[in-house]
C-alpha cells in the first residue's frame, strides 16, 4: 500500500530496469536515480542480462559485479560508472560511452567481456586492467590512454582501433605505431603474450 504514497520500491524499479522495453528501462534508471539509489550500492550484483539499456545515462552508477550479459548498452553513457567485476559477456556496446568524466573513467576492472561488441565506443582512459576481453569486437573503438594491464585479449579484433601513446597493453608496455596487437590476440604469434605467463603456466 506504500507504493502509492511514495512510488515504486526499489526493487520493483530495479526489475524495470532489467526490461527488455528500452522505454521501461530508461524510466527505471531515471527513478532510481533521483531516489538516491544509483550510487549507494543498491544497483551492485544486481541482474541486468538481456535488458534494453540502449541511450541509458549510467554516469556514476554502481554496477559492481552486476551481470549484464547479452545487455543492450547502445550508446549508453557510462562515464565514472563502476563496472568493477561486472559480467558483460556478449553485450552490445556499440557507439557507447565510458570515457573520462571528470577526473574518473569507467571502471571495469576484472570485468567480464567475453565476446562483447565495443565498436565505435569511446573506451578513453577506461580501466580494463584484468579484464577477460577474448573475443571482444574493437572496430573503431577509441582506447585512448586506457589502462590494458593483464587484460585478456584472445581472439579479440582490433581492425582500425584507436590507440594512443598512453594506451597501456596487456605487458604494462605503452602502444606505439610498431605494436602488433597479433601478438595479445593470436595464441599462434610467434611472440605471443597472455596474463598466463605471469603465472608460470607457458
Amino acid at each position: 500500500m506504500f507504493q502509492g504514497l511514495f512510488g515504486p520500491s526499489k526493487q520493483r524499479l530495479i526489475e524495470q530496469m532489467s526490461s527488455r522495453d528500452n522505454q521501461a528501462a530508461l524510466q527505471a534508471v531515471e527513478k532510481l536515480k533521483a531516489a538516491g539509489w544509483f550510487r549507494d550500492g543498491s544497483l551492485a550484483g544486481i541482474d541486468l542480462s538481456g535488458a534494453n539499456l540502449q541511450g541509458a545515462a549510467l554516469a556514476r552508477a554502481n554496477l559492481e559485479g552486476s551481470r549484464l550479459h547479452a545487455a543492450n548498452l547502445t550508446k549508453a553513457y557510462l562515464g565514472e560508472t563502476n563496472l568493477r567485476g561486472a559480467d558483460l559477456r556478449a553485450a552490445i556496446l556499440c557507439d557507447a560511452n565510458l570515457r573520462q568524466v571528470l577526473l574518473h573513467a569507467a571502471n571495469l576492472d576484472g570485468a567480464d567481456l567475453r565476446r562483447a561488441y565495443l565498436a565505435v565506443s569511446d573506451l578513453s582512459l577506461a580501466n580494463l586492467s584484468g579484464a577477460q576481453l577474448q573475443g571482444a569486437n574493437f572496430w573503431q573503438t577509441r582506447l585512448y590512454g586506457a589502462n590494458l594491464t593483464r587484460a585478456r585479449l584472445d581472439g579479440a579484433s582490433f581492425y582500425d582501433t584507436r590507440f594512443d601513446h598512453e594506451t597501456v597493453l596487456p605487458d604494462g608496455s605503452r602502444w606505439s605505431p610498431e605494436i602488433d596487437m597479433a601478438r595479445f590476440s593470436d595464441p599462434n604469434h610467434p611472440d605471443y603474450w597472455s596474463p598466463d605467463r605471469l603465472n608460470g603456466y607457458h
